[in-house]
């Protein structure tokens, strides 16, 4: 509770933080920001394990995962993809979480209410459109605009990477790591 008596100030110095590095990027094909609007005065943006939305289009259809490969050589930090949707994630498909000899989904529940992979076609794709970006907890400008340069310099020669790009795993489903800055 001792820790709570900082929560608008630490929230403050963390939105500021992650939005600078956004603002840092707003003129980049390929990223798109996803936060929380800023003339809202919200403080539910707390930034826990912060993304960005990816359109491959714009950088010749270069595969998130090459992205966030080439991102990472630059030196900073970048995760193709976020977690499976729910869904089909084996935590409720698989998993019997309860012990009760049956699927976590179903485990409380009176019918199965399943949906098979492909049929929630935008849920299943907002793997390879999203990417974790590093978490800003304190406002450092410097700091910052580096990460966000390793980002434009990755997106601005994107045309250097689609030779090699091996394109997204058929499964990309992987946590992006929780990396504070």
């Amino acid at each position: 509770r001792v820790q709570l008596k900082q929560y608008d100030q630490r929230i403050k110095e963390i939105r500021r933080a992650m939005n600078h590095f956004w603002d840092l990027l707003a003129d980049v094909p390929g990223l798109q920001a996803h936060r929380v609007n800023e003339a809202d005065n919200n403080t539910m943006a707390g930034w826990y394990a912060p993304h960005g939305l990816y359109k491959p289009d714009e950088l010749g259809g270069l595969s998130i995962t090459r992205f966030a490969e080439a991102v990472r050589a630059e030196g900073s930090q970048c995760a193709a993809g976020i977690n499976k949707p729910l869904h089909i994630h084996p935590l409720l498909t698989e998993a019997d979480v309860y012990g009760h000899d049956r699927p976590t989904r179903i485990a409380h529940a009176h019918r199965d209410l399943i949906h098979e992979q492909g049929s929630l076609p935008v849920s299943e794709k907002i793997g390879t459109l999203s990417y974790g970006i590093p978490w800003f907890k304190h406002y450092r400008p410097e700091i910052i605009a580096e990460h966000a340069n390793a980002f434009r310099k990755v997106a601005e020669n994107y045309t250097a990477l689609l030779a090699d790009d091996p394109g997204n795993p058929p499964d990309l489903a992987s946590w992006p790591s929780l990396h504070t800055v």
